[in-house]
């Protein structure tokens, strides 16, 4: 049993702290990034739980805030260190991305940075101070105002096959019945991503869980809240932090490629279906939505799905940029993407991991 170290800030077994860690000064504001500390009585790895690489994503900030007062230290194995605010310059104005003339705003897409751009900086204090101490991950993504996630993303492609394993079975003791497999090396979830980074720099797997968004009610969102916490605790379990097995679905999903059915114009978004068709069927070229013309009250676009598949993320009516989000649809015309019995999962996935690592 031993004390961990962050920054310059030492916390003992069984005690908590906040350590400010500072990024970079920006005109009239200091740039820096506050960690709790959760320090297990018992000996353990260590998990990183990321927050708000995108400034207006900030229902997670609550996960965190659940998490730390419900945990018991005395418990626990090995130490958390959870961020609720990763990029702060992004949470002041309220953005996905930073608010500077950089080639690369969004925090998320620029890991492995060299230059000394705002994004760069911020990402490279995590990976310094962060990734460099810690032995799992988890980074939460959850919809901004008017969009609901749905899924929790793991890493599939990893050169180490046990870490894909891991991964893999994080993502299933978070109890939620969509899994994603996500690519390390194409695409936007590559290495510039904070997963992509921590598991092929820093061999840390990892996975990014989506559930929940804002502006859909008080009750929907705390039973948003409740999954959320109920996954992170099904992670503790499954690495061995915490005593007990994860609450494992009867069924998953397993999706290998999904549609993005974004808007090409603004306006306001019409939606024809709600949170009730969330994991079930939809049909090739259903019509999902119409984007209206805040002007005029034209239908300017119709939004429908390109393939058969199987509704995980949506939106409620709301008015939308161009690309904005609408819908997540999963690709059951492709083979890769299917429902798989708990029963039927390959006992790597369930295992915990002392005992696969």
């Amino acid at each position: 049993m031993g004390k961990i170290k962050v920054y310059n800030t030492e916390v003992m077994p069984g005690n908590k702290s906040i350590v400010t860690i500072p990024v970079t000064k920006d005109l009239g504001v200091d740039i820096r990034m506050k960690a709790h500390i959760l320090a297990g009585k018992h000996d353990g790895p260590t998990l990183l739980i990321l927050s708000m690489l995108h400034g207006e994503e900030w229902f997670s900030v609550l996960i965190i805030r659940e998490l730390i007062k419900r945990l018991n230290l005395e418990e626990l194995r090995g130490n958390i260190i959870a961020v609720p605010v990763a990029n702060t310059s992004a949470f002041n104005t309220g953005t996905r991305c930073l608010m500077d003339n950089s080639d690369e705003p969004d925090a998320n897409r620029a890991f492995n940075g060299k230059y000394q751009w705002l994004s760069n900086q911020v990402t490279r204090v995590i990976e310094s101070e962060l990734f460099s101490i810690s032995d799992f991950l988890i980074d939460y993504h959850i919809g901004s105002w008017g969009a609901s996630m749905a899924d929790i993303g793991y890493g599939s492609d990893y050169e180490n096959k046990n870490m894909t394993e891991i991964s893999k079975g994080m993502a299933v003791s978070y109890g939620f019945p969509m899994i994603h497999a996500m690519k390390m090396f194409r695409g936007t979830h590559s290495d510039r991503t904070s997963m992509g980074c921590a598991g092929t720099k820093y061999k840390i797997p990892g996975i990014v869980p989506e559930i929940g968004g804002l502006g859909f009610g008080e009750d929907i969102e705390k039973d948003w809240l409740s999954q959320n916490i109920k996954g992170i605790t099904g992670n503790l379990k499954y690495l061995n932090m915490l005593d007990g097995e994860p609450d494992l679905c009867s069924e998953y999903l397993f999706i290998n490629d999904y549609w993005r059915t974004s808007p090409k114009n603004a306006g306001f978004i019409e939606t024809k279906i709600g949170l009730d068709r969330q994991f079930t069927a939809i049909k090739k070229n259903e019509h999902l939505a119409d984007v209206i013309d805040p002007e005029t009250f034209e239908i300017i676009e119709e939004i429908k799905s390109p393939g058969e598949g199987v509704l995980f993320y949506t939106c409620r009516d709301y008015m939308s940029r161009p690309g904005g989000w609408t819908f997540g649809i999963a690709n059951m015309e492709n083979e890769n993407s299917r429902w798989i019995k708990k029963e039927d999962l390959n006992i790597l996935e369930i295992k915990k991991y002392q005992a696969i690592g």
